[in-house]
């Protein structure tokens, strides 16, 4: 019984030890040893747990353009002041694939006016991502790094898409690099 389950065991975690990507079409492997590597100091501003990068550079939330690709990286501690995320090498522990439906102006605009709106003209527009769950390489270094998420650009539920590698290391610049 024990020889059954040890092998049981065995199987279920060999099996998860690589995780398939959609990119652009095309199916990326992300084995074992795959990792993202923070290359520079992210900054986090106070009262976030979050660093945001767009255009290769770091943005506030406030200024990200949510119809182009964008990636943060998450941290586990939220602090009245800023902090710092060193730069780091960070094995791939999983990768979940998902989307967020965003609700627009102009469609609670209408529904509060009671105003019905068309089968051609969605209320809400959704946002497809990557969320990238990470562990440390070094055991030895101490990170507050979550995971990171990288979203494709925002659009209709028909027309959103992931966002490709490459839209990943372009929104993230010489902040990370995707080693999948």
């Amino acid at each position: 019984m024990k020889l059954i389950t040890s092998l049981i065991l065995f199987l279920m975690l060999t099996a998860c030890q690589s995780t398939l990507i959609h990119s652009n079409g095309n199916y990326i492997e992300a084995d074992a040893q795959a990792t993202i590597e923070i290359l520079q100091p992210l900054k986090v501003h106070p009262e976030s747990a979050r660093a945001f990068l767009q255009y290769g550079e770091l943005q506030p939330k406030g200024r990200l353009n949510l119809y182009e690709v964008n990636c943060e990286v998450e941290i586990n501690t939220v602090s009245e002041q800023p902090q710092t995320i060193p730069p780091g090498v960070f094995r791939i522990i999983s990768i979940v694939q998902d989307e967020s439906p965003i609700v627009l102006l102009k469609a609670v605009k209408l529904a509060a006016l009671n105003v019905s709106w068309s089968d051609d003209a969605s209320p809400v527009d959704i946002m497809r991502f990557y969320r990238f769950y990470l562990q440390l390489l070094e055991p030895d270094s101490q990170s507050d790094v979550r995971s990171i998420t990288c979203r494709g650009a925002q659009s209709e539920p028909f027309n959103a898409e992931l966002p490709s590698l490459q839209e990943m290391q372009a929104a993230s610049g010489l902040y990370l690099k995707f080693n999948l």
